[in-house]
C-alpha cells in the first residue's frame, strides 16, 4: 500500500513539474522581420519569436512593410515578454506587451489585426486570433490590400 502511494506521488510529481516559462522586462534592440526581434534584458541578448503569428518573409510581398510596422511599434522601447517555451532554433517563443501611461498593447495581436501577419497555422482554430485576422481581411488592412497574398508557410515550402 505504501509503495502504491509512493508510486502515485512520484508520477504526479513528474507531471506537475513546471515547464519552461518566463516573464521579464526587456528593451527591443533589433527587429529581424515581422515576427522576430532581439531584446536586451539584464545584460543578456535574447532572440524572441512572437507567438501565434507568422509574418511574411522579407523577400515576400509585404515582408519589408511588416518588418517596418513592427520596428515603428517596438524598436528601442521597453516591453514585457511572456515566454512559455523555446523553439527548435532556441528562440524564446513569446508574447510581447507594451505598457505605458496611455495604453497597453498586445503586440502579437496588433500584428494580426493590422494585417501585418497571419495567425500561425498551429493556432488557426483560436477564435480570438481568427477574428483579428478576419477583421484585417474584411477591412483590407496591411497585406490584405494586396492581390493573391501567399501565406509564409506556403512561401517557405515552395522555396
Amino acid at each position: 500500500m505504501l509503495f502504491k502511494r509512493y508510486l502515485i506521488f512520484s508520477v504526479l510529481l513528474v507531471f506537475c513539474l513546471p515547464s519552461y516559462g518566463d516573464q521579464y522586462e526587456a528593451k527591443v534592440i533589433k527587429v529581424i522581420d515581422g515576427d522576430t526581434v532581439w531584446v536586451k534584458s539584464e545584460n543578456k541578448h535574447i532572440k524572441i519569436r512572437l507567438s501565434y503569428i507568422d509574418a511574411p518573409e522579407l523577400k515576400q510581398v509585404f515582408g519589408i512593410r511588416s518588418k517596418n510596422f513592427l520596428t515603428e511599434l517596438i524598436l528601442d522601447k521597453n516591453v514585457q515578454i511572456n515566454a512559455n517555451k523555446k523553439d527548435r532554433y532556441n528562440r524564446h517563443l513569446g508574447e510581447i506587451y507594451i505598457h505605458n501611461s496611455n495604453e497597453s498593447i498586445f503586440v502579437n495581436a496588433k500584428m494580426i489585426k493590422s494585417g501585418n501577419a497571419w495567425v500561425y497555422k498551429t493556432y488557426r482554430d483560436n477564435s480570438y486570433l481568427k477574428n483579428l485576422e478576419n477583421y484585417a481581411r474584411i477591412n483590407k488592412k496591411g497585406l490584405w490590400e494586396e492581390q493573391d497574398v501567399v501565406a509564409p508557410w506556403d512561401y517557405r515550402r515552395n522555396k
